[in-house]
């Protein structure tokens, strides 16, 4: 691939990784705060959502992760760790962090006492129809006996209340993207199941986008036909504005995402399918995981769930690609694979192949755009390798780990991956280690704001870590263990920061 250094380098305030400094301690000094899973600017302050012990949840999916030995030192029964999700507030100014909400807890179903929420999934502010101002509302993701998911308002940053939440049924056990479009919030159910092993985190068993003027007041309805008419269409993952239409972007295992957008009016909505079979992918292409507007075009990143390799349906292992859509549904291939479509001959416009040339990125997770750059993160499973069996693994794959070790493997290409833009079709990388963090790995979060773009990571490496010392596994305590935020800034801008953009999670 050659690269034009002009268009490549972009605008003098492109973000490289020496821009970028750690605001707070990893996990907020709590190993077990595992994701910064969610992120926005609210009234001159940065508030982030954070999800607790996942390598722990991970061991009640179903079917369970083959890792050996599980990375991390869990208890058996994983209500003896306080998994309590908790909001954090960040003053710019003071350059100080403040928890300013933490879960309550809750009596299940069954009669035992767990957290009322294990993590909050989504943010965004907004103004409904009785609120006297924009307001801060959350998702959550609850524990399966303690259905269904809510979400939570608040008015000033510091007092949160759960509001009624949409018609969907106990087993909606989480809500990922809150999207305003035309005066309303949107929100889609992404988590189901009430038995342990039978619950995953990124499907549902109600694809159904409810939407509200007045979500403080409840008042949520159906825009359109669950799972758009398609019961292979497992969840709307995700939701953005784009040219005066709501588009949102599905997970699909047999055929691959769909994207369908909407003019909006009075519900139910009238929708149009843009991209169906993954664009033309199939199911490696199997979610629309993210979206954002830039320079006229609205970019879509793909992926497989549980990190590029869905166990419950057999799908991968894959790499994500990003794809480009216009106002008129016409659609470039950025970063990926060339095929040819019905829509003609599709090769990647940046010369980067599915996961910008590397096989460990599992999706592109988030992206933003800050100061005249397009920003996209990834999720990479490579730190996973030593615990991974290698019967999943490709000839290619099995000569390589051969060559070089898992363990080697993982150090050196552990930790996600960020890149940026200034036209969609030059990319360079910020950081392709996680900020030096290894156990990083995703960009799960990011925000433009006045300050500068932060990043909040995902990391599930804590607070121990297994490690191989003298041939054998021992568990030791691991201070880069836990969620990590970043915020990137030009010192010499330091003085006129730029507008604030959007900053859901």
């Amino acid at each position: 691939m050659v690269l034009d250094p002009v268009k490549a380098n972009g605008a003098a305030a492109a973000l490289e990784e020496a821009d970028f400094r750690l605001t707070a301690p990893s996990g907020f000094g709590n190993g077990w705060n595992h994701y910064a899973h969610s992120m926005a600017w609210f009234e001159g302050k940065l508030y982030v959502g954070t999800t607790m012990a996942t390598m722990a949840f991970l061991k009640r999916n179903q079917p369970v992760p083959d890792l050996k030995p599980w990375p991390v030192d869990t208890p058996p029964n994983i209500d003896t760790i306080d998994r309590r999700a908790e909001i954090w507030q960040y003053t710019p100014e003071t350059a100080t962090w403040r928890r300013v909400f933490l879960a309550p807890w809750t009596k299940g179903r069954d009669g035992r006492t767990v957290p009322l929420y294990v993590s909050y999934r989504g943010m965004t502010v907004f103004q409904g129809a009785s609120d006297s101002k924009p307001c801060l509302y959350v998702t959550t993701w609850v524990p399966q006996v303690a259905g269904p998911a809510q979400i939570l308002r608040s008015a000033d940053g510091e007092h949160f209340e759960a509001i009624p939440h949409p018609p969907w049924g106990p087993s909606a056990r989480a809500a990922r993207t809150l999207q305003a479009f035309q005066g309303r919030v949107h929100t889609t159910a992404v988590a189901s199941g009430l038995e342990v092993g039978k619950s995953q985190d990124s499907v549902s068993d109600d694809p159904t986008i409810y939407a509200s003027r007045d979500p403080r007041r409840g008042e949520w309805v159906p825009v359109g036909a669950t799972g758009f008419g398609d019961p292979d269409n497992l969840t709307v993952f995700d939701m953005a504005v784009f040219n005066g239409h709501l588009y949102a972007g599905t997970i699909n295992a047999r055929h691959g995402f769909e994207v369908w957008k909407t003019a909006g009016g009075e519900p139910p909505y009238r929708w149009t399918k843009v991209l169906e079979r993954g664009a033309w992918r199939g199911p490696l292409n199997e979610a629309a995981g993210t979206f954002a507007e830039f320079h006229g075009a609205l970019y879509v990143g793909t992926g497989v769930a549980n990190g590029g390799f869905h166990r419950a349906y057999k799908l991968g292992p894959a790499a994500p690609e990003l794809l480009r859509l216009w106002p008129d549904d016409s659609w470039d291939l950025i970063v990926g694979e060339s095929r040819v479509t019905p829509q003609g001959l599709k090769y990647p416009l940046s010369g980067f192949a599915p996961g910008f040339d590397t096989l460990f990125n599992g999706y592109m997770w988030r992206a933003c755009v800050h100061d005249g750059h397009l920003y996209v993160s990834t999720f990479t499973w490579a730190q996973s390798l030593p615990y991974l069996p290698s019967h999943l693994w490709s000839e290619n794959m099995i000569a390589l780990v051969e060559r070089w070790g898992a363990d080697a493997i993982a150090y050196r290409y552990g930790g996600f991956d960020l890149w940026r833009t200034a036209d969609g079709v030059h990319w360079l990388p910020v950081t392709r280690n996680g900020f030096g963090n290894p156990y990083n790995w995703g960009g799960r979060t990011l925000a433009s704001t006045p300050y500068g773009l932060f990043v909040g990571t995902a990391n599930p490496y804590g607070p121990t870590v297994a490690l191989r010392r003298n041939g054998r596994w021992v568990y030791e305590p691991n201070p880069r263990g836990g969620c990590e935020v970043w915020l990137g800034r030009k010192e010499t801008a330091a003085s006129s920061p730029s507008p604030a953009g959007r900053g859901l999670g």
